[in-house]
Parts: C-alpha cells; structure tokens; sequence
C-alpha cells in the first residue's frame, strides 16, 4: 500500500475507534447484582466497560450521553425465546431489543436448531442485532433418531445414539438439555430416558430446562418429575415457563411451591425456574389434553373446563379456514353449529399433519392462570424472567414481556424492589449460564447495557396489537454499539453466538 494511502487508513480507522468511545454519565446505576442503585458514569470503549465511577471526566474525541433521571442496567437476558424463528431473515429483531433484551436463549420446549455448529456458523456470518444462546432439544434429538416415530418410548439402541448427538451438540456450545414433554414429540419418552440423557448434559457442565409434562391438572407431579431428574442425573434443573394452568389449581402458588424448593435444597438440587409475566398462554390447542386421547367427549370437556371454558380459548392461527382465525372456541363451534367439545376435536383432526414437523396450522391464546399466582412466581427470588415470545408471534409477551415487569409488577403493583427484579433479569440469568463477560455493569466486561425511565417504562403490546413497542426504553446497547438509539432501531447488528463455557469452538 501506498504510504500516504496507509497513512489514511490508519486515521480513518482510529477515527472509527474514537467515534465508538462512550462515556455515559449521570446514571442511575443498577450493577446487576440485586444492590441498590448507584449514582454514576461508565465508560465503554469498543466492545467493553473500561470504567465505572461517581464521576469520569471526558477524554478527547469521546461522545457523552447524559443519562440524567434515567436508569443504566446490563442488558437482560430472555431465559426462554423462540426468537431465533426468522431470526436471519429478521436480523434487526425489533421486538427483542426494543425490551432492553440483549441475549435471547433459545432451542427451548425440546426443539432446537440441528446441527448447532451449523446454526451458530450462519449466525457468526449473518450476526443479528442480539445474542443468541441455545439448549439443545430432546424432541430434536429422538426426531433425528427415530424419525416421525414418536408416540413411544426409544429403544437402548435409540437412546445411544441420542446421547451421542447430544455430546456433540454441548461440544458446539449448547447449554445443556431442553425437553418439551407435554408436546407429541416428547411426551412419550420415559422419565429414564431423560435422566441418561441429562446425565450427559451434567457431565459437560450443563443444566436441565424442562417444559414440564404437564401444566394443568397433573402440574405438581410434573414439577416432582424434574426434581427425580435433578437428583438422579446430578444435574441443575430448570423449571421453564412456569405456572399453574388449570382453574383447580389457582392461587395454590403460594401454599405448595415453596416445598418443592424446599426439597430440592433437601436433596442438594439446584433448581430454577422463568416465568412470563401474564396470564394466558400461547401453544398449540393439542397440550390441553394431556395424555393424547384427543376424541374422548369427556376428557375433552374437562380439559376445556379446567383451562377456563371455550371462551377463554382463542384460536389465533388456523390455517384450514383462516377467516375464523382470532375467534374462541367458543366462537368456532357456533360457526360450524356444534357442541365446543365437537369443535375441538375437529380442530385438532383438521391440523394432525403438523405433528412431528412442518409449519403450525393451529395455535391458541388460552387465559388459565390467576394472578395472585403469577405474582407470586415474579416475586421469587430464584425465579427469573422469560418471554416465551416470538419475533412475530401472536402473543404480546413476544414485545412486551420485560417492559411489563419494569413496568406493572415493580412500579405499579410493587410486587418485588426494582433492583431485585433487573438481577433476574441479569447477573441471576448470566449466572445460570455460566456467562462471567455479562450480567453486570462492571469493568473488563461486554458493554451489553440498556437506558430505561423507571417512572414510565411499560408495555404496550396486547392481544390485537402483538408487536406494539413499549415505552420508556430509549436506548439499548449491544457490544458497545446502540441497537435501540432514542427509540429507533439502528439496524447495526453486533450480536454474537454466546456458547457454554469450555465447548469447543
């Protein structure tokens, strides 16, 4: 190259550098750690924190952002996503970052990416505006060795090669095992099944994360299903998604759970669980009845009765006849002049193909859990936040999820302190994972932050209206690079693969 040439490249390129200098001041600094907050400023050069302090002075060339009256946090990690659905052709992820997430974990509910090696190399080549984590999936793992057939329990042949696979998903970074039990993939497999599978994901330092059995009438003795697999693979465990979806056992949070926490100190199980802050949730219409038998009149009536009646069963997706699709069930069964017991199972018959794979035909908003208990599971210290969300799902906890805590349950409810709710959503989550570089604000780490108004942050995102934006989010940091700059989407996309600590790369 030219010496002149050179010369100018050198100066664009520190140029460059200086102009991604940050020094944020005035903030209200909440470190991650569940402390009060702090006055103070922070200084990011390229990709890390450099500094934090009561007060920094600007150096030459670097850009001050004054975030006087507004909160500075560690960008919060989404302990269960569907996010990566579209993710590369949706890089920007908007409804993701606009919450102040800055990692979403993924391959959850037993499905996960397959081949990770291959996922996570298009993402390194195609990065997003966010990071990306992942389990690795129980269901993906038996439909790669047994195919489509799924409705029994694998064979000690089936189950080898299965553990096989996972090792050499957890040697490609993922974080441990996913299952989905209460879906057709997953639901016939034998509780032995998942223990010698857990048990590889132990060996390599992962942990268990379970979409219970199930979430309704039998919840109490799924959630003693997880705590048999903690013990006997020696492995944490994860409750995901948690709740008590059934109308017989509302408001039952606050007199049972605290036994199975309990029990797992007891027996020297480390167990967690997420939850979403609402309470209605969005599956396919199939996991209201439990063990399959989907065409017994009355198993079909007391699964509709338990969830809430008919009315409360909203068909957001139905594509044999899309017109229909926002009505309840209630609504489908008087359109086509039958009983909603007769409307179910027409439901579930008309969208049989998509079990085992292919795209939803059907899926459901269904209102079964009580508030006192979902305000009860936020409260929990052990307990972090999730989304559950897609980038373009038809439930409003995929945009409004995290600003919904900030917002309803600490500002308005004041169900948990503000510092105690941004840890779960941060250092409490980085620590499940094993990810020393983030989860706090504190020098030497990846500058991953998010600005937010803590007397106006809120969602906005609702049944109708899934993907409005919430408010009181500003600005969102990923890498030392703003994805969210006063509200706007900046199209950058520094997002990385965030892989479980000593996988192989």
């Amino acid at each position: 190259m030219h010496k002149a040439a050179l010369t100018l490249a050198l100066v664009l390129v520190s140029t460059r550098a200086l102009a991604s200098d940050l020094l944020i001041t005035h903030a209200t600094i909440f470190d991650g750690s569940g402390a009060p907050a702090s006055a103070g400023d922070v200084r990011i050069r390229g990709d890390r924190i450099e500094a934090t302090a009561a007060h920094l002075k600007p150096l030459a060339g670097e850009t001050v952002f004054d975030a006087r009256g507004l909160a500075l946090a560690p960008g919060f990690i989404d302990m269960h996503s569907h996010g990566n659905r579209g993710l590369l052709q949706d890089l920007d992820a908007a409804t993701v970052s606009r919450q102040g997430v800055t990692t979403i974990f993924v391959g959850q509910d037993g499905e996960s990416d397959f081949p990770l090696a291959d996922y996570f190399a298009k993402l390194a080549t195609t990065p997003p505006a966010i990071n990306v984590a992942s389990m690795t999936g129980h269901a993906t793992l038996r439909e790669q060795v047994m195919g489509k057939d799924l409705y029994r329990a694998s064979t000690p042949a089936e189950l080898v090669k299965m553990k096989a696979l996972l090792a050499s998903e957890l040697r490609s970074g993922a974080f441990g095992l996913s299952t989905g039990l209460e879906y057709e993939e997953g639901h016939f497999a034998t509780t032995e099944e998942v223990v010698e599978l857990s048990k590889v994901a132990a060996t390599a330092g992962g942990f268990y994360i379970s979409h219970v059995r199930d979430e309704a009438e039998h919840t109490f003795e799924s959630f003693d299903e997880v705590l048999r697999i903690g013990r006997e693979a020696h492995i944490p465990v994860e409750i995901t998604h948690i709740k008590l979806g059934a109308t017989s056992l509302w408001h039952q949070a606050a007199t049972r759970m605290p036994r199975y926490f309990a029990d797992a100190r007891r027996d020297h199980v480390d167990l967690k669980a997420d939850v979403y802050p609402y309470t209605f949730w969005h599956s396919t219409i199939r996991v209201l009845i439990a063990d399959r038998d989907y065409f017994n009149p009355e198993k079909v009536a007391r699964a509709l009765t338990e969830n809430g009646g008919p009315g409360a069963i909203r068909i957001s997706r139905y594509v044999p006849e899309p017109a229909l699709a926002g009505k309840t069930l209630e609504e489908f069964a008087a359109a086509w002049h039958v009983t909603p017991v007769e409307a179910y199972m027409r439901v579930v018959k008309a969208t049989s193909a998509e079990v085992g794979g292919g795209e939803p035909l059907e899926d459901v908003n269904v209102t079964s859990m009580s508030e006192d208990d979902v305000r009860w599971f936020v409260a929990q210290p052990g307990i972090m936040f999730s989304s559950d969300g897609e980038l373009h799902g038809s439930h409003p906890r995929g945009a409004g999820a995290f600003p919904r805590v900030l917002g309803r349950y600490v500002r308005e409810q004041k169900v948990l302190p503000l510092a105690a709710a941004i840890h779960k959503m941060t250092g409490l989550s980085a620590q499940q994972l094993g990810l020393r570089d983030r989860g706090a604000i504190r020098a030497g780490l990846v500058a991953d932050l998010v600005i937010f108004d803590p007397a106006t942050v809120s969602d906005r995102s609702t049944i109708d209206r899934p993907e409005a934006p919430p408010v009181g989010i500003p600005q969102v940091m990923v890498a030392g690079e703003w994805v969210i700059d006063a509200g706007q989407v900046t199209h950058k996309h520094p997002g990385r693969v965030l892989r479980r600590a000593g996988a192989s790369l």
